[in-house]
């Protein structure tokens, strides 16, 4: 049952993640060949003292496109099920909802998680042919919390799709925006080096926000 429910949020979302893989990987081009242009028209010397004494790691417009890329992919995969009620059929499944509305959940974290991991490893792997390794680490050292950014956006707009009452889902919508906004107070290279921890419990946390909201769409809450 648990590989049917994998196999049709692939199917239903097959679109949105071909379209995130896409973007993700024009992205991570651009980065890579603008680091190019501007070690060949400034000289490794010179763009290596500029990385270490401004503090410039020429990736910021990557900083909020795994955010974009949660927000997308939890509004493509929850609202034709609140919309047309579609998630009762989910919730009559010989299941727990807990395990039904957990895989439909897990199947697009671990979508997620795969294709930030991609940006990190292709990143990491083409800079340290012209970068040395301790530049390479600051990079992904300040990429991660906008990667935990993306995660923390698809579990709080999950969340108030599910919550069957507008009111509580505006609440819910302020609440979670402030969680999601702790992720990009600034994009200072490697300044999230102790909070990072912090905002795997926040990830944590948001994570059981879902099955609450389900939770009282069981309850007949309208």
């Amino acid at each position: 049952m648990l590989k049917a429910i994998f196999y049709k949020e692939f199917l239903k979302l097959r679109l949105i993640w071909g379209l995130a893989l896409i973007v993700h990987v024009g992205m991570i081009v651009y980065l890579l060949l603008s680091l190019r242009s501007t070690l060949l028209a400034s000289g490794v010397v010179e763009t290596w003292a500029t990385m270490i004494g401004r503090d410039v790691l020429m990736i910021n417009p990557l900083m909020y496109l795994p955010l974009i890329t949660g927000v997308g992919v939890a509004l493509c995969q929850w609202l034709p099920e609140m919309q047309v009620k579609r998630i009762r059929l989910t919730l009559h499944l010989p299941l727990p909802y807990t395990s039904s509305i957990g895989a439909m959940l897990f199947s697009s974290l671990l979508g997620l998680t795969i294709l930030f991991t991609l940006d990190a490893a292709v990143l990491a792997l083409v800079e340290q042919i012209w970068l040395p390794r301790e530049l390479v680490g600051r990079t992904l050292l300040t990429c991660l919390p906008w990667f935990l950014g993306g995660l923390i956006g698809y579990n709080v707009v999950s969340w108030c799709l599910l919550e069957p009452q507008w009111s509580i889902r505006c609440c819910n919508l302020l609440i979670g925006a402030s969680l999601v906004a702790l992720c990009f107070l600034t994009s200072q290279p490697a300044c999230y080096l102790i909070m990072w921890r912090w905002l795997i419990l926040v990830l944590l946390l948001t994570l059981c926000f879902p099955f609450y909201s389900v939770y009282r769409f069981k309850l007949g809450k309208q």
